[in-house]
């Protein structure tokens, strides 16, 4: 808890600075320097705050830290320059903190996997997107309650560009670094991005409303529109703080995302002559309803054709839906080696082989027995299936039509090491290859 804390400290103290300087060079040229002295008092002392977390952590001393570690050196060099930016103010003071602001992106999620430098350098513009625009508050603060209509009115120049590429690179990186769609609705990471999300929204609409209403009715408004910044500022803090928050969790592209939906998007129906134009069908009669409800605004009554458009469009999408489990989009976590289908191959002659028979043809000695033949897992249609799917059917059991199991579930007696083993194995002696796997968009990590 230390640690965050001393990074949110760290991190605000340092987007103010640079803020603050951004809004003397764009906006307002009169002096803030009691703001900007605060801002860097809070940066300094949230800075060896964590260091001595670090220190504490690592069991050294904060000099050995802040020399020896790439932490320490990266957060030297941030201090270094949103000092001098501070203490010089202005346009230099802005591009010199702006720089120590962007180092922030060294110690981020992008940066650790050290292969991503797109990550890095949309991290880098997110976070300097957050300084001019968050950062700059507390100075239109004091300038909107000093009586500086101007400031507020000329604000646009810097808040309007900064939410533009905030927005864009959270886009971006929140669902590369979420994992798709499967772990932004599926990891704990999905559900703070969510939560920050939600959170810049309303920022959003409040920016809305002081540039569209309260800013043009100033001097009017001007209480009005300081406790509506006082609001919008407590959002931003917010919002940095699940930005704090999200830096010391997984990424969801590195977990396992549970997926909450009995239903997934697939591009199967592509793949198929039949089912692509029927799909196709269905998009276009979609794409015209969008179209025609864009034309509405203009002639009224194409509304009017919006709804059949839609009628007859829909249905078509359902094409595009398959069956989803909680753990349809799990990979395997290691690929699969020798030694894993050699243990899956001995776990499937005492689990498995009595129903699906020593060759996984679904000719078991018990296959007859039972009300619906085993599958066959020498057939191309296992390709069809994601190693989730398969792994949810080995700890959970496969449901017959009426509800009942059709194959018991191993999640009680076997481990999940064992079931992907078992997956391995499966995977292993099938004779087909990910040829038409590959085609419909399904993967496996061995």
């Amino acid at each position: 808890m230390m640690a965050l804390t001393a990074h949110l400290l760290t991190d605000l103290g340092a987007m103010t600075v640079f803020g603050t300087c951004a809004f003397q060079a764009v906006v307002s040229a009169r002096s803030q320097w009691a703001l900007i002295l605060a801002a860097l008092a809070a940066c300094l002392i949230g800075a060896v705050l964590w260091l001595a977390a670090q220190a504490a952590l690592f069991g050294a001393d904060i000099p050995m830290v802040l020399t020896v570690t790439w932490f320490g050196r990266m957060l030297a060099a941030q201090m270094a320059l949103v000092v001098m930016g501070g203490l010089i103010g202005g346009r230099i003071g802005a591009i010199l903190s702006g720089l120590g602001v962007a180092a922030m992106a060294a110690r981020g999620h992008g940066a650790a996997m050290g292969d991503a430098a797109d990550l890095v350098a949309s991290h880098a513009l997110h976070v300097l997107a957050a300084g001019a625009w968050l950062g700059s508050m507390p100075a239109l603060m004091l300038a909107v309650g000093a009586g500086d209509d101007l400031a507020a009115r000329r604000y646009a120049r810097l808040g309007g560009p900064a939410v533009l590429v905030l927005a864009g690179s959270a886009a971006w990186q929140g669902w590369v670094l979420g994992g798709g769609l499967p772990g932004l609705v599926g990891t704990p990471y999905g559900a703070m991005l969510g939560a920050k999300t939600a959170l810049f929204a309303a920022m959003l609409f409040l920016a809305w409303l002081h540039r569209h209403r309260l800013v043009p009715a100033l001097p009017h408004r001007r209480g009005a529109l300081l406790a509506s910044l006082w609001v919008d500022g407590a959002l931003g803090l917010a919002v940095l703080i699940a930005a704090v928050a999200l830096s010391d969790m997984a990424p969801g592209m590195h977990e396992q995302p549970w997926w909450p939906f009995a239903w997934r998007l697939d591009g199967f129906a592509f793949a198929e002559p039949d089912l692509r134009d029927e799909l196709l069908i269905g998009l276009a009669l979609c794409g015209l309803a969008m179209a025609l409800a864009l034309a509405g605004r203009w002639v009224k009554p194409l509304w009017l054709a919006v709804p059949i458009a839609l009628w007859f469009g829909v249905p078509h999408l359902d094409l595009m839906l398959v069956p989803a489990y909680p753990t349809s989009f799990w990979q395997e976590p290691e690929p699969a080696t020798s030694e894993s289908v050699t243990r899956g191959e001995r776990l499937f002659e005492v689990h498995c082989a009595a129903c699906h028979g020593a060759e996984k043809r679904g000719d078991g000695p018990q296959a007859r027995a039972l009300p619906i033949p085993p599958a066959d897992l020498t057939a191309e249609h296992l390709w069809d299936h994601a190693d989730g799917e398969l792994f949810w059917w080995l700890t959970a059991g496969m449901p017959g039509p009426d509800g009942h199991l059709v194959m018991p579930g191993f999640g009680e007696t076997l481990s999940e090491e064992d079931r992907w083993a078992l997956i391995d194995a499966i995977r292993a002696t099938n004779p087909h290859r990910p040829a038409r796997r590959a085609a419909i968009g399904h993967h496996h990590a061995g």
